[in-house]
């Protein structure tokens, strides 16, 4: 291979020359399919010519567009097509024997209500992967449920385990179970089309947001089931560790997590408190754990703390090797230097906002490196030129706009 060429080739994205189809809305669908984009994919969202995805409508807009749209749908050309409609199928379908991935998140049997289903679209194309993402996952006695992530939350167990020990259950301030279930997907999909390899064909994939989020309290129900105890929320400390919890300092709180008795002996010289290390209360962490240790515990450290400045103790915590740190705002983030240094935000030139940062691609790769090529694209912004590439006419493509097909 010619070097130059091999050169460019390396800069390329690991999925590059992957078509990938999106019919998503929300959350866990779209982001699933950004993060296949941000690979080096080529995604076609394909969405409703009269209102789009609707979380374009979600939050404060800028000039008509939604912040929320804008992350989660980067990576992306629009073509806006009406698949209730016979005419829009057909072109769907096209468009399915000419891809590698197809990614839904409508309510379970809406597509094969639209004559979409697996086994139709298999038929046209035998390598496609068919990801389907639900609140609940294709089967089973909730499969019909609408599944948002706040009913989600609330269902998994999640908010059972998140709020303080006296307070109500609170809902993680994030789409948390949308995320993690298009993160399943996303591996899921990348999975499937390594094993096509071997099999040379495709597959179905079920995701649902319920189970991703179990998933996420995984180890509470482990720890449930081997110990019989009830799971109970601990607010901002941590149950398996002591201490690992918010403290107040002079200014502002700041968080420390005690992960070993190591970090524990450094923290006793950091605070200047070294006959703490030999207590038998606090010598271990099954010791330090104990609720009535706990207590006295976390009374000595909140004293303590209050003496001195965030800043001063996080930089003696680090110096020490202990894990430690502010916590910052949204706002904080943008100049945080870590993230900087990372490149952890990307700039993109958007149609109607102008230059927007983003958060960039993850992870990072040595030689097949991600990143954000596209900004999230307007309703239907690139449909005449996405039919053009399967071989519609300037005349036709003009027939089925007059008609409502497509946008």
């Amino acid at each position: 291979m010619d070097s130059a060429k091999s050169k460019t080739r390396l800069k390329s994205g690991p999925l590059e020359g992957i078509r990938v189809l999106e019919l998503g809305t929300a959350v866990a669908g779209p982001l699933c399919a950004a993060l296949l984009g941000d690979m080096g994919a080529d995604v076609i969202k394909i969405e409703a010519p009269d209102h789009g995805d609707d979380s374009r409508r979600w939050g404060t807009t800028v000039k008509e567009e939604s912040p929320y749209f804008v992350q989660y749908n980067r990576d992306k050309r629009s073509i806006a097509l009406d698949i209730r409609r016979e005419e829009g199928r057909a072109i769907l379908l096209k468009l399915v024997k000419r891809s590698d991935v197809l990614i839904e998140n409508f309510r379970p049997g809406t597509m094969k209500r639209l004559g979409l289903s697996y086994a139709l679209l298999r038929r046209l194309n035998r390598k496609i992967v068919y990801c389907s993402v639900s609140g609940f996952g294709q089967t089973g006695p909730y499969s019909r449920l609408g599944g948002y992530d706040a009913i989600i939350q609330a269902l998994s167990g999640l908010m059972s385990v998140t709020g303080e020990a006296k307070g109500p259950p609170l809902r993680v301030g994030v789409p948390i179970t949308d995320i993690l279930a298009a993160l399943y997907a996303a591996f899921s999909v990348t999975l499937a089309l390594l094993a096509r390899d071997r099999t040379k064909g495709g597959q179905l994939i079920d995701v649902s947001l319920f189970e991703s989020g179990v998933s996420a309290v995984s180890q509470w129900i482990t720890i449930s089931n081997l110990t019989g105890a009830p799971v109970r929320r601990f607010g901002n400390s941590y149950p398996l560790l002591a201490p690992y919890e918010l403290f107040e300092t002079k200014d502002r709180p700041i968080v420390v997590a005690v992960g070993n008795d190591e970090h524990w002996a450094r923290l006793c010289r950091t605070i200047e408190r070294e006959d703490l290390i030999a207590d038998p209360r606090f010598r271990s962490n099954p010791d330090r754990i104990l609720p009535a240790n706990r207590k006295i515990l976390i009374g000595i450290l909140r004293e303590a703390l209050t003496k001195r400045p965030s800043d001063s103790w996080v930089g003696a915590f680090r110096d020490a090797g202990i894990p430690a740190g502010v916590i910052n705002s949204i706002e904080d983030l943008a100049h945080d230097p870590q993230l900087r240094a990372r490149g952890a935000f990307a700039e993109v030139k958007h149609s109607a906002l102008g230059k927007v940062e983003i958060v960039a691609a993850l992870p990072k790769f040595s030689e097949t490196p991600g990143r954000i090529r596209l900004p999230s694209p307007r309703l239907g912004e690139q449909t005449d030129g996405v039919l053009r590439e399967v071989g519609f006419s300037r005349k036709e493509i003009l027939g089925l706009r007059r008609s409502g097909t497509i946008r």
